[in-house]
């Protein structure tokens, strides 16, 4: 599988990055001559931001620096936009600008909330990346492959049979279970072959990863055993903790970070800022991109809300920064048991930075932010207690501080790669001895 570089991209001219990034990120080195060839499969990876992309990065590190040679599958970077990708700033790690990766290149590429557009694209990528497995002569130890979508899943199991090699899942969102969360649909004719297909795609599954605990009992539910299920959270890198907190201003900082979109009612926040404009030590920053990121900009200038300062999409590292330098953090989840077994990576993003958290969310997240004691939860979306919450913070410094450390506290604990990561090879320890005792 040769590497592409995409043609059509072009870049904005500006200051580089990269010499900073090289002297905080550890430069990966393999442990000696590579043991393994391994095919990942999945719909987000670098440069693009969010949870998804990053977790993949992070796994295809740690496959490499075990000794693996990685091939990535993957799609031209579109999350949230194409366009954000012209921009150098975000194709900040050299030693990945150089790995094995081919990009497959959908002709749509719009974000929309049209059921039969986002299929049609999801289909598309399913037969382009099929075509390059297809393609591919190389033999592989094992596929690992990611949803969502269901689809790239999909290549994944078409991977297993093409190239006789044991197939690893890793769910990262419970698909076709979100589309109904979100609204996209509702539709017994749509759901039923699509529950039938994601049920049939775990059964493929040689080993199956979760990101969040919440996933175990719904796919058990499904019959898969539960020694098949592994569990590796979302987590912090080791140089990520290099960036230290700092206090910028007398006023305290509520800030969001992340997608504005379907899955989140960051609409929410507005009322909430709308109702503390009085309170005049209190600001917002929102870091903010998505499929409703003009809407909200829109809102905020037609609501005159002056409290409220936005900031475009910005690479992993910026927006960590950003997080450091704040006081308050706010998450949220629209209101549905779709995402009640989801465990938000920005939510673990907060607690690494030491941020206390305001959460309008329920379920295993608000579990996981009382656990964690890093901050407060409103499971019934109720903007007079977040109101109260945020104001209570603002005005009680030492009880901020406290949730900050708490928080830190929490995901060395349980949010740290440098720990989650022998869960992960635990898993393609069990996948390739599975193999070598069917071949025996």
């Amino acid at each position: 599988m040769e590497i592409k570089i995409p043609v059509t991209r072009k870049f904005k001219i500006r200051k580089s990055r990269r010499p900073l990034l090289e002297a905080q990120t550890k430069t990966i080195t393999k442990t000696g001559k590579a043991s393994m060839n391994v095919l990942m499969i999945c719909q987000n990876f670098y440069p693009e931001i969010g949870s998804a992309a990053n977790r993949m990065k992070n796994i295809f590190k740690r496959m490499e620096q075990r000794g693996s040679d990685v091939h990535v599958l993957t799609s031209e970077p579109l999350y949230p936009t194409a366009e954000l990708y012209t921009d150098a700033m975000f194709w900040d790690e050299p030693t990945l600008d150089a790995a094995h990766v081919t990009r497959i290149q959908p002709r749509d590429v719009r974000a929309t909330t049209n059921l039969w557009k986002r299929l049609h694209l999801f289909i598309e990528q399913f037969f382009l990346a099929v075509k390059e497995v297809r393609q591919d002569p190389k033999q592989y130890e094992y596929i690992y492959a990611t949803t969502p979508s269901i689809f790239m899943g999909l290549v994944g199991v078409v991977a297993k049979h093409v190239k006789q090699a044991p197939l690893i899942l890793d769910v990262r969102d419970l698909w076709p279970e979100s589309l109904v969360g979100v609204g996209i649909t509702k539709s017994r004719l749509l759901l039923k072959p699509l529950y039938w297909l994601e049920k049939w795609m775990y059964h493929q599954a040689d080993q199956i990863v979760i990101n969040s605990e919440g996933f175990r009992s719904y796919i058990e539910q499904k019959g898969i055993d539960a020694s098949r299920i592994h569990y590796i959270p979302n987590s912090i890198e080791e140089n990520e903790w290099l960036i230290k907190r700092r206090h910028v201003s007398e006023q305290v900082r509520v800030v969001y970070t992340g997608n504005i979109g379907l899955a989140q009612d960051v609409f929410l926040l507005l009322d909430v800022a709308e109702r503390l404009m009085v309170d005049r030590n209190i600001e917002f920053h929102v870091v903010g991109y998505g499929y409703h990121k003009e809407k909200f900009e829109k809102l905020i200038a037609e609501r005159k809300l002056t409290n409220i300062h936005f900031m475009n999409a910005m690479p992993r590292w910026d927006a960590l920064k950003q997080l450091a330098k704040s006081d308050i953090a706010f998450a949220t989840l629209v209101e549905s048991t779709a995402f009640d077994t989801v465990t938000p990576g920005k939510i673990i993003d907060y607690m690494a930075m030491g941020c206390a958290i305001v959460g309008a969310v329920s379920g295993h997240a608000a579990k996981v932010i009382e656990a964690s004691g890093a901050g407060v939860v409103s499971r019934d979306r109720s903007r007079d207690e977040i109101v109260r919450q945020i104001r209570h913070l603002a005005n009680n410094p030492e009880e901020r501080a406290l949730m900050g450390r708490s928080g830190v506290s929490y995901v060395q604990t349980h949010f740290d790669w440098e720990q989650n990561e022998e869960r992960l090879f635990e898993a393609i320890r069990q996948t390739c001895q599975q193999t070598v005792e069917v071949k025996g």
